[in-house]
Parts: structure tokens; C-alpha cells; sequence
């Protein structure tokens, strides 16, 4: 018995109660006293069924509507989940929550703590080596190397290479770089240094004028009409959309495009080369030292305790906290995301969460169940029977002490 204050008050008002009927007919007052005791007893046997009718059968005894918990635990597992699905899970709740609290700013303080930016890489970093440590099992590395080529060779490199021109060709969004590229081509061919390297290339073709000592002066003279052709050339192709030379590019450029997309040799001829590149021994033979070195240099880096790379991840997470702190922009779109995002996560797990703490409470053995909420809420069980015993000996006296003032009057 964890709490046997309320027994030892059963069992007193019970001495009281035979005290008082054996000493009634020696004064009136003891009449009083039995009236309490008696109805205390009742109050006290009566709250003590209740408790225990909660529980259990009281002592054994199969009455109806007695051990309450145990019979409808499956009805406590489906009460408990709608309960908790109504006042905490629902997305009314969620958004009035969440609106109430800066997601933003308290990421930005968390990630600026360096113990919480080490805790954040932690796992991941240890995950990452243990993944890295595996891949470079050469069972693994044949397997990942064996199925990353036949997702390769599904690829359709033509269609997808159409694609991507066709993405950055669409509405002449490519014209602005080639402005830049052929303006910076021609800097570059009138650029001193660029002019030497010509006039040095022509002279060594020009062997026949060396003997006439011509061979410097004519390669410097067709160096500056070279230059001067192509770079006005280059020049004006950079200053007009509509330069004839830049007119025939963007011409080729859409007719392969168009080859692309619908001409079944060139689909065949570059579907081929993706092929022969892919099941060349040499690249493949390449790629596999290039790997095993790569996760070689990766694992021997993060099993330091003062590894670089890890560093310079937390010194990333450290900055990327300060950048929120001071950025309110970029604090309004987290904000607006977690807000966004957070109620339709939980309300599309919702019912599973529902149906895990019903299965849960259901799958609770009964008895331990049982013990486990007497434990807990032993003491106020016991203040509660303490109080049918008060109560009812204070009811019971004040019927008693009514009955006998209306006799008497």
C-alpha cells in the first residue's frame, strides 16, 4: 500500500463509530459522534468503490461497469488521439501559433552558436563518412559505377541537349552574352601582347622573306590588317543583334536546334557518342581513380578532429546565421515558408499521428497501464477518499443533527 493515510481513516471513524454506540446511552453527544462516524464510513467505502471501480473489480468481484480503464482502453486510445488531433494538431491552431513566433530570428540566434552549429554537422558529417568509407568498398564502387552508367544510357542526350539550347536561346536571352563574349574578343585581339603572338606566328610561316630580312616587317603589317579585320569585325558583331555574321550564327544555332529535336541521324550520331564515351575503358578507368581518390581525401579529412572541411562548414553555418540576423528579407521569406509550410506538413501526417497513438495506447499492457496511472495519481486518489469520509461524516452529522431538531420540535 503506497498511501494508507485514507485506510487509517476508515478505520478510525470504524473505532469511532463502535465507541460512540457503546457509550450513546452515557450522554447525548455521543449520538452525534456515531451519527459523523457512521455516515464517514459510508462516504469512505463509497469513494473507495468508486477508485477502485475505476481500476479494477473491487475485490474481484466481476460487477458491471467496474474496471473501467481496463475495458475501454481502446476507447481512452481513440479519445486520447482525437484529442490531441483537435486542440494541437489542427491547422487553425498551427497557424496561430507559428504567426505568433519569428521562426526566422530564432534560427538565425541558434545557428550563430557554435556548440549548435557543431551539433548540426555532427551526424551529418559522421553519416557522410560512414557512407563515404562504404562507397569505397569495391563491391559498392562496381555497383554504384554499374548502375550510374545505365542511367546515363537512358539518357536521350540529344532531346535533352535541344532542351537546354531551347531554354537558353528562348525570347534572346542568349544575344546579351554573345554582345559581351565578341566584345571581349575583340580586346582581346587588339591587345598588345595578342598582336605579338600573331606577328610571331606569321614570321615563322613566312621563312622564304627571312633571307631578304622582310619576314618581320610583313608579318607586322599583315598582324595590324588582321587585327584591324577582325577585331572592327568582332566589335561591330558586338554592338549589332542584326550584324550579318551574327545573323548566320544565330541561324546555325536554331537549325540545330531543329536537328535536334527531329533529325533521326544526328539523335543516332550523338546518342552513339554518349555510348562509345561511356564504355571507353580509359575514361572509365580515369573516373574510378579520380572517385576512389576524391572519397580517399574525404574520409581521411573528416576522420580529424580538426578537420578542415568541417570547419569551414560550421565557420559557413555561423555566417549564414549572422547574414539571417541582419537580412529582414530574407527573415520575412523564412517566416512566410515556415507558416506555409509547417501546417500542410502536420496536416497531411495528421491521421497518422491519430492512428499511431491509437494503436499505441492500445497495445499498452493493461496492467502496466494500470499501475502506471495509480502511481501517478496515487496520492490525489487517496485525498479523494480522505474526502468521502470527511464529507460524508459532516453530511451525515448535519442529517442527523436536522432529524433531531424537527423530532424534537
Amino acid at each position: 500500500m503506497r498511501h494508507p493515510l485514507a485506510l487509517f481513516l476508515l478505520i478510525a471513524v470504524t473505532l469511532t463509530y463502535c465507541v460512540a454506540i457503546a457509550l450513546r446511552a452515557q450522554h447525548p453527544a455521543w449520538a452525534y459522534v456515531a451519527a459523523f462516524a457512521e455516515a464517514g464510513m459510508v462516504g469512505a467505502l463509497a469513494d473507495w468503490f468508486a477508485v477502485v471501480a475505476m481500476f479494477r473489480h473491487p475485490m474481484g468481484i466481476p460487477i458491471p461497469h467496474t474496471a473501467v480503464l481496463a475495458k475501454n482502453q481502446t476507447r481512452l486510445g481513440q479519445g486520447l488521439a482525437d484529442f490531441i488531433d483537435r486542440n494541437f494538431l489542427s491547422a487553425h491552431y498551427i497557424r496561430n501559433k507559428l504567426a505568433q513566433w519569428d521562426a526566422a530570428q530564432w534560427l538565425a540566434q541558434w545557428l550563430q552558436v557554435p556548440h549548435n552549429a557543431q551539433r548540426l554537422l555532427q551526424p551529418v558529417l559522421a553519416t557522410t563518412r560512414f557512407g563515404l568509407e562504404a562507397m569505397d568498398d569495391r563491391k559498392v564502387r562496381a555497383f554504384f559505377t554499374r548502375n550510374v552508367r545505365t542511367a546515363l544510357q537512358q539518357i536521350d542526350v540529344s532531346s535533352s541537349s535541344a532542351a537546354i539550347l531551347d531554354s537558353l536561346t528562348a525570347q534572346g536571352r542568349h544575344q546579351q552574352l554573345l554582345s559581351d563574349l565578341t566584345t571581349q574578343l575583340a580586346k582581346a585581339v587588339e591587345n598588345e601582347s595578342t598582336q605579338q603572338h600573331i606577328t610571331q606566328a606569321i614570321a615563322k610561316e613566312l621563312r622564304a622573306l627571312r633571307y631578304l630580312a622582310l619576314d618581320q616587317a610583313a608579318a607586322r603589317l599583315t598582324t595590324r590588317k588582321i587585327v584591324n579585320a577582325v577585331a572592327r569585325n568582332l566589335k561591330d558583331m558586338g554592338e549589332s543583334p542584326e550584324h550579318p555574321m551574327r545573323q548566320r550564327l544565330e541561324g546555325a544555332i536554331q537549325d540545330w536546334i531543329s536537328r535536334l529535336k527531329a533529325d533521326p541521324e544526328l539523335q543516332a550520331k550523338t546518342n552513339h557518342f554518349r555510348d562509345e564515351l561511356l564504355e571507353h575503358p580509359g575514361l572509365n578507368e580515369y573516373l574510378e581513380q579520380v572517385w576512389s581518390d576524391l572519397l580517399r581525401w574525404l574520409v581521411q579529412d573528416l576522420s580529424q578532429s580538426d578537420s578542415p572541411l568541417a570547419q569551414r562548414l560550421e565557420a559557413g553555418v555561423s555566417h549564414l546565421g549572422r547574414e539571417l540576423a541582419h537580412n529582414p528579407e530574407l527573415q520575412h521569406w523564412v517566416n512566410a515558408q515556415v507558416q506555409d509550410l509547417a501546417p500542410r506538413i502536420v496536416e497531411y501526417y495528421r491521421p497518422a499521428i491519430g492512428r499511431h497513438i491509437q494503436q499505441r495506447v492500445g497495445e499498452w499492457d493493461t496492467r502496466e497501464l494500470i499501475e502506471e496511472v495509480e502511481t501517478k495519481l496515487g496520492k490525489d486518489l487517496q485525498y479523494i477518499r480522505i474526502n468521502g469520509t470527511l464529507v460524508g461524516g459532516l453530511v451525515g452529522l448535519v442529517i442527523y443533527s436536522l432529524t433531531q431538531w424537527v423530532i424534537g420540535g
